[in-house]
């Protein structure tokens, strides 16, 4: 089990990076699950919709080929902060869940670099199949409006 969760939480690391890069989303959380993986990321204006699944696949293949290491990054609140300051999602995530003394992580992917506890794969080349399935609307902690 734990094996499975460290391989679908690096998955769902691959699609966020497929995400931020194929229509430049803003990424909320994407943690593994119990049935695989997902990440919620807010698309502004935008919708994903079924005929876009193939592109992202297209960019999570580029990204499986490409067998980027996931390298852990340590940092105070205050460099997360900045790190993140352009990700309103990410800095209410770090203002309210980390204390001001405390150090948190992040994974850096490629292009991608997140909020993440671990552990991952050693890389993206140990994926050897990726496909996306279903998408569905959401809200940030609850907000409707």
């Amino acid at each position: 089990p734990e094996g499975r969760e460290a391989f679908w939480h690096s998955s769902a690391h691959v699609l966020g990076q497929a995400l931020e890069t194929t229509f430049g989303t803003k990424l909320t959380i994407g943690p593994p699950t119990s049935e695989g993986f997902y990440y919620d990321c807010y698309m502004g204006a935008n919708t994903y919709r079924p005929e876009d699944f193939a592109k992202v696949e297209a960019a999570t293949s580029k990204i499986v080929k490409e067998d980027q290491a996931f390298e852990r990054v340590v940092l105070t609140k205050d460099q997360a902060l900045a790190l993140f300051a352009d990700n309103p999602f990410k800095v209410q995530l770090i203002s309210n869940k980390i204390p001001d003394d405390k150090l948190t992580t992040a994974y850096r992917c490629g292009s991608l670099i997140d909020l993440c506890t671990g552990p991952h794969i050693p890389g993206t080349g140990k994926i050897k199949a990726f496909q996306v399935l279903r998408s569905a609307a959401t809200n940030w902690l609850g907000n409707t409006a």
